[in-house]
């Protein structure tokens, strides 16, 4: 069903935001490419490689999501650098462009530090955006890893 609503939305010149990510049962399993890979392959399969530069990538593992947990920095990136191997494998150029953010409860406690790793391009901020001073201080992490 996501991979049709990511073709229906690029088809029409919209980019789409396509939310991938792992439970905790399936993390402690040792299947999280798994999951991953069954969650991209289906809208890689359908979407035209030509449209691939309008997909954006959130990594949000569903354990870290409103439970107070959050993935460490290294398990981000792993799951970053796997999400754009798998894209990487189909066109190379594309992968390198390509936006993966992290969305699994993103602090201005480890914003800095998520968006240090060199495959994670931002974050997509939930709970956190609705604080002013958490907020802000999310935006200057991100200021500060640009610089």
């Amino acid at each position: 069903m996501v991979a049709a609503k990511a073709r229906q939305a690029t088809d029409q010149r919209l980019t789409v935001l396509v939310c991938l990510g792992e439970t905790l049962e399936e993390r402690n399993a040792g299947r999280t490419f798994d999951v991953l890979s069954a969650q991209l392959d289906p809208v890689l399969d359908v979407v035209p490689v030509a449209d691939w530069p309008r997909l954006v990538l959130a990594y949000e593992p569903v354990w870290a999501i409103g439970s107070g947990l959050t993935a460490t920095p290294e398990q981000a990136q792993e799951a970053h650098a796997f999400l754009r191997s798998l894209i990487a494998e189909r066109d190379a150029s594309i992968a390198a462009g390509m936006r993966i953010i992290y969305g699994g409860s993103v602090k201005a406690a480890n914003a800095a530090a998520l968006f240090a790793c060199p495959d994670i391009d931002g974050g997509l901020v939930g709970g956190a955006s609705l604080d002013p001073l958490e907020f802000m201080a999310i935006c200057r992490a991100v200021a500060t890893d640009k610089e």
